[in-house]
């Protein structure tokens, strides 16, 4: 009988080692997905980083090139300005733009993205609006004397709606960046706040 007892307790004391190994097993699993994640995350925010560096890089490239091409043009308008009109709307649209740029290059990150979210609000709402004007019926006379100004209507106002018109036509993110200069990770930056926000 004690012999009986014996071997039901070994065998109990058995499957207890057992249960306790798998669940220190299981605990170790779990620590290590902990790690993964951690590790993960860590590469997410290094990569996305670099890409706002590389962003903020391109961007101060960029504004130093407008800067200098304004100063030239502001130096070409000074000596013919005594036989040259006022400046035109479009030379204060360029100004307004370059005061824009330096704007947002002195930003933070996360004032640069919410800035980013507001000209692609108001270009969908640009874009909404010309829609809404464009399926009113115009007759052929007004639209032969607005022909210029349709032209003006049909090149994107703004370097999003270049890029997303040239992203509807099926062109690569390479593409894009080749023909307006910019870079890549810009405009993939681009196209992702647009899919957020359509979202």
């Amino acid at each position: 009988m004690t012999a009986f007892l014996l071997a039901i307790s070994l065998l109990l004391n058995i499957v207890a080692l057992l249960a306790i190994i798998l669940l220190f097993l299981r605990q170790n699993k779990l620590m290590e997905t902990e790690k993964k994640q951690e590790k993960m995350l860590v590469e997410m925010e290094e990569v996305i980083s670099s890409y706002l560096i590389q962003m903020k890089e391109e961007n101060d490239d960029f504004i130093n090139k407008f800067s200098q091409i304004n100063a030239k043009k502001q130096s070409f308008v000074k000596e013919k300005s005594i036989r040259v009109k006022p400046e035109r709307k479009s030379d204060e649209n360029i100004a307004k733009a370059a005061e824009k740029s330096l704007r947002l290059a002195r930003a933070s990150v996360y004032q640069a993205s919410k800035a980013y979210k507001k000209n692609l609000r108001a270009a969908e709402e640009e874009s909404n609006e010309s829609e809404g004007l464009a399926s009113l019926k115009v007759p052929e006379s007004v639209m032969q004397s607005d022909n210029s100004q349709r032209v003006k209507e049909e090149i994107p106002s703004s370097m999003e709606d270049q890029v997303f018109m040239m992203k509807k036509q099926g062109l690569n993110v390479e593409d894009i960046a080749k023909k307006l200069g910019k870079g890549k990770t810009e405009i993939e930056l681009m196209l992702k706040f647009r899919q957020n926000q359509q979202e």
